[in-house]
């Protein structure tokens, strides 16, 4: 019934906007019930007992009334302890929430309100005739008036029926009084009387609280709007810790140092984060860009670690604090990219476990050592006119920087080079300056440029040239006169120009910096791994030792390469090249008739490469095929016995490592063939793998390791290895359960034992994509393979736990990884040194035998390598984008095949072979609605941007993600009131590219359906009109014509009803418009019938 009208007044702030006020307008009824159980007045209570609305305990002597000061403080009290039972939450309290933006909390009330265990209900006072108080809608005092009055209706209410119940408001306010004979108690003291296990629990919130805007009840709705416009420019961060206050704590053990890195926040959270990662020990996380303070990734910083209460304390604060950020990505014009995109880094689901090590939360509060670097960022896209900008960076965790620059139209449309030179406690972002630009944004040249700076390899392609000091060592070669070795080059060295060697590489290759020789001798083998001795061009000390040094290794993008040293040595005088003589350094096996090592051979030889071969060559000759294209037809058997000899070796020795666990983990490395005049995309596919490129990689392997247990046993301290440790149990917590869901087991307690469950689930699960998904899941969760000096830890601590051995180093590369250079001269020391171990010092004469050296170079190279693979999956992102537009440019639908790969908090990660393409696929926005397409339903990728409405329930764990159905969902129906999804699930998305000024223009995918073999595709009559159609929005009218380039339909099921012809076919949309206004209401029981 309704009554009076009222309005309720609201100050929102907006970045374009500024302040406004808002007016909503309500009408008073007269029938809102008080959701008591057992109540004999309000008639509806028993209606929405019946929906299954969970009511107030009648039997508990008191209904708790918080006002608007203890929810929004305390919301993480009133959420966590199930203690505190029978709440009423008044809609005046909804509101006051509401105007603060503090959707969060809103979202936890409710959730409060829901549980039945918790005997709470949501009462709507404010449009309640009996509870009405006037006053405008957003002053502070008006609503302490409106939760009194509230209160003091309840309490008249059971006293007319005579029920003994107390009603009891909870505040932290001073303001109240009992001259209506309601009782206020303050929160602390409230359960310091009735609960005191709560209170330590409402200390640690109180002080994590006590600074900040937690409490919405401190200022009007105006003066807050007001103070955050204003905080645009005033920062509110904590001061850092002074050197004492940082040298105590460290001293003390109540604070810790380490190097934190950030991520960007994504899906619902939309909150930076940083990560302090300490070995063994949990890691510590600090969330929100408070408990950030200022920190950026590299930083060395202090943090102090919080309680458990505090972080579940911290993490609601940053959620429902500073809004600024948020605004900012709602007002700017590449907001979807953010959503899209970067959501898609929202937590993986993990079930808590007792053996799983949960990470630590702290809070910054002091930098010890700034690791600001060169930024690439592009103009804020609403910035226009005036000097002062703010630059936004394209790596998402770093803030934006505000700059001067006078020129705005010149700069944007452009990716800008911006450095940092201070950021103060009030200030916001931090303060920086204009350094040049690097091109037009989405141009390739700039795209190339942009991944080189922001991965620290050079400020441009054109620095990446070599110093003249450095090619003024290079050695004369030309093509009228090519470079050939001398007398005094041969000196020493063994000659195995006689000896059939030859090079297996990518087609193309022109850096040929291995070579590999194989033939029967009188009591077995000779298997011989010959390197390019790039030691000899390059000498220690020299510029371009010097340069090979800073560069760290080869960066190979998709589509170019930047060499660590000049290409005379790399693609001529050093590289193996077929039928000129070369210089190598060779381990030279002798090896029994079952491939038992009977002696090793290491030095320096000189060798003639028989022929260059491509993986595709070599494979053919492994085929048993003859006469194949690009091989001499009279050196071919050779060859053919060479190679075939060489795999009978290399199968062995793999099959002896895999017997001590090493593994065979998943790459997603993929091609691109590009078209020579346009440098358009042509066309791209995952790597194909051939059982030769195993063949070469155990023979290198077997080359790596020799060398790694020579050169340790004459430099016990001071030799270059590398190691890769066992990862941790928490690491694969995710694996185990998505392969548990599948009814398979996974045994991760050693190499061996997962190597065994890696082979086995191959064989039972008769799925290939699910096999290769459940090795990519064990790639991530290993740690990272580093160099580092032997000196610098145990024995027990060098194993590569990937390959099975106990000792392992970098050898086989030295054309393009530094680390290699700095392991033959110390080889070719070796090989000088007397055969006992020498203990090499500062003063030895050779800086690679120093342990010093050798562990800052082993770091540096580590950082190097690290920044080059990124360097390399960022440009394969960049080409696959361009590739998915130019197969959507001309209006078509990319539409493919994938796996489920991970279930996370708002949606699926999806695999996509044909394109080795791993993105997210959001099935919930930032605001927590449900998103699901329309095409889950009928399989048509037209219907991709229109949503389900009224989807409920959504349900996600570690391997599955359930969505309850609206009891009104459209005709073509799973047979399932609910959609799941599962991972290592069959689905089809459909691919497209989010172009955006900002930044790269990245893919993303949508749902389009599950696995055709699961879908059951059901039409209604007519004529019967026994459903309601309802979706969220109007099929766009370009998808009318638009096909896809590659789409997957229904298949024939037995059993399931086959869909008509399209040209008989009753238009959906057009019923949809016919009978949209209808309601008609469908029981749950024929919903089951579907």
């Amino acid at each position: 019934m309704l009554g009076v009208r009222s309005e309720s007044v609201a100050f929102r702030r907006s970045k374009r906007q500024g302040l406004t006020m808002s007016v909503t307008e309500r009408y008073m009824r007269n029938d809102i019930p008080c959701g008591l159980h057992g109540c004999r007045v309000c008639t509806m209570n028993a209606e929405l007992a019946r929906k299954g609305v969970p009511l107030l305990d009648d039997t508990r002597g008191q209904i708790l009334v918080p006002d608007a000061s203890a929810v929004s403080r305390f919301i993480a009290l009133f959420e966590q302890e199930d203690e505190l039972k029978n709440l009423v939450f008044c809609q005046t309290v909804i509101d006051a929430l509401d105007r603060r933006n503090r959707t969060r909390t809103m979202r936890n009330v409710r959730k409060i309100a829901a549980d039945p265990a918790r005997s709470s209900v949501v009462f709507a006072n404010e449009v309640f005739a009996q509870t009405r108080v006037c006053g405008k809608g957003a002053d502070v005092d008006r609503d302490t008036r409106a939760v009194v009055r509230a209160a003091e209706w309840y309490r008249q209410h059971l006293e007319a029926q005579n029920k003994a119940q107390r009603v009891v408001i909870l505040t932290q306010r001073e303001v109240y009084s009992a001259e209506h004979g309601v009782e206020v108690w303050r929160l602390e003291d409230y359960l310091t009387e009735q609960h005191p296990k709560l209170v330590e629990h409402f200390r640690a919130i109180e002080q994590a609280t006590q600074v900040g805007e937690m409490d919405v009840t401190a200022m009007s709705a105006r003066e807050f709007a007001q103070a955050r416009i204003q905080a645009k420019t005033q920062g509110s961060y904590a001061k850092h810790y002074s050197e004492g206050d940082i040298s105590d704590g460290l001293r003390n053990g109540t604070l810790v140092r380490g190097t934190i890195r950030l991520r960007a926040g994504g899906g619902m959270r939309n909150e930076s984060q940083g990560v302090i990662e300490r070995g063994d020990a949990p890691d510590i996380v600090v969330i929100g860009r408070a408990a950030l303070n200022r920190a950026c990734s590299g930083d060395t910083v202090v943090v102090r670690l919080l309680s458990s209460s505090e972080s579940s304390v911290g993490e609601a604060k940053a959620a429902d604090g500073d809004d600024d950020d948020a605004d900012d990505a709602a007002d700017s014009e590449d907001a979807l990219a953010v959503e899209q995109i970067e959501a898609g880094d929202e937590a993986p689901v993990v079930a808590n476990k007792a053996n799983v090590a949960t990470p630590v939360h702290g809070v910054v509060v002091g930098v010890v050592e700034r690791r600001w670097r060169p930024y690439v960022a592009t103009l804020q896209a609403d910035v226009a006119g005036g000097m002062r900008h703010l630059a936004v960076p394209v790596d998402a965790a770093v803030p934006k920087i505000r700059m001067h620059y006078a020129d705005t139209a010149a700069i944007a449309d452009r990716y800008l080079v911006v450095a940092v030179d201070s950021w103060e406690a009030d200030s916001q972002y931090p303060q920086g300056h204009f350094v040049r630009t690097l091109g037009r944004i989405g141009t390739l040249d700039a795209e190339i440029d942009t991944i080189l700076v922001e991965r620290q390899i050079a400020v441009s392609q054109a620095a990446l040239g070599f110093s003249e000091a450095s090619l003024r060592e290079m050695p004369e070669h030309s093509a009228e006169r090519p470079w050939t070795p001398c007398t005094r080059d041969l000196e020493g060295r063994r000659d195995l120009r006689d000896t059939l060697v030859f090079s297996i590489d990518p087609r193309g290759s022109q850096d040929i910096d291995d070579a590999v020789s194989m033939r029967r001798t009188r009591t077995g083998f000779e298997l011989g791994v010959h390197i390019a001795d790039v030691a000899q061009f390059v000498q220690a000390g020299s510029a371009t030792d010097a340069e090979a040094r800073a560069r760290g290794t080869t960066v190979y993008l998709a589509d170019r390469r930047f060499n660590m040293i000049p290409e005379v040595l790399s693609e001529r005088v050093c590289s193996l090249r077929g039928g000129s003589d070369r210089l190598a350094v060779s381990v030279i096996w002798d090896m029994d008739k079952e491939y038992n090592v009977e002696h090793t051979w290491f030095g320096r030889t000189v060798i003639r490469s028989a022929c260059e071969m491509c993986y595709e060559q070599a494979q053919e000759l492994l085929d048993g095929q003859r006469k194949v294209e690009g091989l001499d037809p009279q050196l071919e058997p050779q060859l053919a016995t060479g190679v075939t000899e060489l795999a009978a070796a290399m199968r062995v020795l793999r099959s002896r490592r895999r017997l001590g666990g090493a593994l065979e983990l998943a790459s997603t490395e993929i091609k691109f063939a590009f078209d020579p005049q346009t440098h358009a995309v042509a066309a791209a596919a995952p790597k194909r793998s051939l059982e030769i490129h195993g063949v070469i990689e155990e023979a290198m392997v077997f080359a790596n390791a020799a060398v790694a247990r020579r050169i340790h046993a004459s430099f016990p301290t001071a030799a270059l290895l590398r190691r890769h440790r066992s990862p941790t149990a928490d690491r694969f917590e995710r694996l185990q359960q998505a392969v548990r869901a599948r009814g398979l087991g996974v045994d991760c307690s050693s190499n061996l034992a997962l190597a065994q469950s890696l082979q086995r689930i191959a064989g039972e699960a008769g799925d290939a994509d699910m096999a290769f998904l459940v090795k990519a899941m064990a790639t991530l969760a290993m740690q990272e393979a580093d160099y580092f000096a032997t000196g610098d830890c145990a024995t027990e601590a060098f194993a590569h736990y990937g390959l099975a051995l106990e000792y392992y180093t970098h050898f086989t590369s030295p054309i393009r990884r530094y680390a290699d250079i700095v392991v033959h001269r110390q080889l070719l020391a070796a090989l000088q040194e007397p055969s006992e171990p020498s203990e090499p010092s500062e003063t030895s004469g050779s800086t690679e035998l120093s342990q010093a050296w050798v562990g800052t170079t082993a770091t540096r190279l580590n950082e190097r390598n690290r920044q080059s693979k990124l360097a390399q999956r960022e440009s394969t992102e960049l080409f696959q984008s361009r590739y998915i537009a130019q197969l959507t440019g001309d209006g078509q639908h990319v539409v493919a095949d994938g796996v489920v790969a991970e279930v996370r908090t708002n949606g699926l990660i999806v695999f996509v072979p044909r394109f080795g393409i791993r993105g997210p696929v959001h099935l919930r926005d930032t605001s927590g609605r449900i998103r699901l397409p329309l095409s889950t339903l009928t399989g048509r990728h037209r219907d991709v941007d229109t949503h389900i409405d009224g989807c409920s329930d959504f349900s996600a764990d570690a391997g599955r993600l359930s969505i309850r159905l609206p009891i009104d969902a459209p005709a073509f129906h799973l047979g399932s009131a609910n959609v799941a999804f599962a991972v290592f699930d069959h689905v089809t998305v459909l691919l497209r590219v989010l172009e955006t000024r900002r930044r790269r223009a990245p893919v993303y995918m949508t749902l389009v359906s599950r696995a055709s073999s699961n879908v059951r595709a059901y039409r209604s009559t007519l004529a019967s009109l026994d459903r309601t159609f309802r979706v969220s929005a109007a099929r766009p009218a370009a998808d009318q014509g638009a096909e896809p380039v590659e789409a997957k339909g229904p298949s024939k099921t037995a059993g399931v009803q086959k869909p008509e012809p399209a040209k008989s076919s009753t238009d959906y949309y057009a019923v949809l418009e016919k009978f949209g206004k209808l309601s008609l209401l469908e029981t749950s029981c024929a919903t089951q019938m579907l």
